[in-house]
């Protein structure tokens, strides 16, 4: 038990430790994940930025957008644009891997996140950030170039158990002006959790949605709460 509550702590909080190295072959009895296909470019952006981080937050799905049994956890601190707080990794830039989009790219005019936690570990985690339009491609491909480099890293919980973390391709329908899913299957020992997640732009706002769960996620929940999360920054009403 103590090494699953570290394993699934480590990653609902998506705070990673310690670095301990890594390998170039899959964790044993785990199959290799698809690979990432080439790095999506941005649409051009015609619509002004979003400036209000409060009024961004807003614009994120609540508890009452989500599947039955998901409940809010306290806001996560805001570490004012960088990765300060998470633990190095091996390779070290992998700590920014499902991080939230404001941490992992500095220059951001607003930024928020919420996270949810649900039954059997499961958690649902989601983050926004806006730019300057002509910043806006540039963030969009640095998140997307920095899953490519850390297509396997290592790491450890907070009593030094080693963690496996691999990264690969995930199809989902395309969202928003454009769209970056992949999935993150974190291993320590014969314990797993797995996260699909969607980067999707909507004009000068980039937004995160994760979906982690010890199970194969349903590509279903992934895809309906990404395209509820764009008809909301979109202004479109309905759930």
């Amino acid at each position: 038990m103590i090494r699953a509550c570290g394993l699934l702590a480590a990653v609902a909080s998506l705070v990673v430790a310690t670095g301990c190295g890594s390998g170039d072959h899959a964790a044993p009895g785990q199959p290799e994940l698809p690979t990432l296909g080439p790095v999506v470019a941005a649409a051009p952006v015609t619509t002004a930025p979003e400036t209000d981080s409060t009024r961004l937050r807003g614009l994120l799905l609540a508890d009452s957008d989500l599947p039955a049994g998901f409940t809010a956890l306290a806001p996560p601190a805001d570490t004012g644009g960088g990765a300060t707080g998470a633990s190095p990794t091996n390779p070290a830039e992998c700590v920014k891997v499902l991080a939230p989009l404001g941490a992992q790219r500095s220059g951001a005019l607003a930024r928020a996140s919420t996270q949810y936690t649900g039954p059997n570990f499961s958690s649902i985690d989601i983050d926004a950030a806006s730019y300057p339009p002509d910043a806006v491609a540039a963030a969009f491909s640095e998140v997307q170039e920095i899953l490519r480099r850390c297509a396997h890293y290592a790491g450890a919980d907070g009593s030094d158990i080693p963690m496996d973390y691999r990264v690969g391709g995930l199809v989902q329908p395309p969202a928003g002006d454009a769209s970056a899913p992949f999935q993150v299957r974190t291993t320590s020992d014969d314990l797993t959790l797995r996260s699909s997640v969607a980067i999707v732009q909507v004009g000068s706002t980039l937004v995160q949605v994760a979906v982690t769960a010890p199970e194969a996620v349903d590509p279903g929940v992934l895809s309906a709460l990404t395209a509820a999360q764009v008809r909301r920054l979109q202004g479109v009403a309905g759930p």
